[in-house]
């Protein structure tokens, strides 16, 4: 950890999105900036989890072979099971095994990749139709016009089946552990 003394610190990088980065900026006013709150943060947690035995990560290739046996009827499944997450067996056996031994939180990437931008569009649509209520109210109370009862009521139920969305690929994105759970 990079401490003040440190001559020349590391740098980090994170992506954030809009509103999160909004959120931290206005927390970080009169708290030193957006470097020093999230360096705080960091330290806090290392030192918080000071006595958490820590695993430590190799980068790149594992270098520890184990080998398995299945039956037919098994590598069909598995086989089945990685095409629908777009990956090959061997990707699929490792991210289950390592889902199970907790070594990541999220064990499909490349789903996750394919979430966000998902997700982004479906937050845009809602701001949009936000806005468009908006201005059918202000057009409905501005005119008296009550033709536009009707249209008010299918932007609200639209509204509310792009909230489902947004939340549903949040949860595909946060949650998607629940794909990995077997029973014990």
């Amino acid at each position: 950890m990079a401490t003040n003394t440190d001559p020349k610190p590391a740098m980090l990088s994170i992506r954030l999105d809009a509103g999160a980065l909004s959120a931290l900026d206005s927390f970080a006013v009169g708290r030193g900036g957006r470097s020093a709150i999230l360096r705080q943060m960091i330290e806090q947690v290392l030192e918080e989890n000071s006595g958490r035995p820590l695993l430590e990560r190799r980068e790149g290739i594992a270098h520890n072979r184990v080998s398995l046996r299945f039956t037919d009827a098994e590598i069909s499944v598995i086989e089945y099971r990685a095409s629908q997450r777009s990956t090959n067996r061997s990707g699929w056996i490792k991210a289950l095994v390592r889902r199970h031994l907790a070594l990541k939180s999220r064990v499909d990437d490349g789903l996750l990749n394919e979430l966000a931008p998902i997700r982004m569009q479906l937050l845009r649509i809602g701001r949009n139709l936000n806005q468009a209520m908006k201005a059918a109210n202000l057009r409905m109370m501005d005119d008296g016009d009550k033709k536009i009862e009707n249209d008010l009521r299918r932007i609200a139920d639209m509204r509310m089946d792009i909230a489902e969305q947004i939340a549903a690929v949040g949860d595909a994105m946060h949650g998607d552990v629940s794909y990995w759970k077997v029973a014990d």
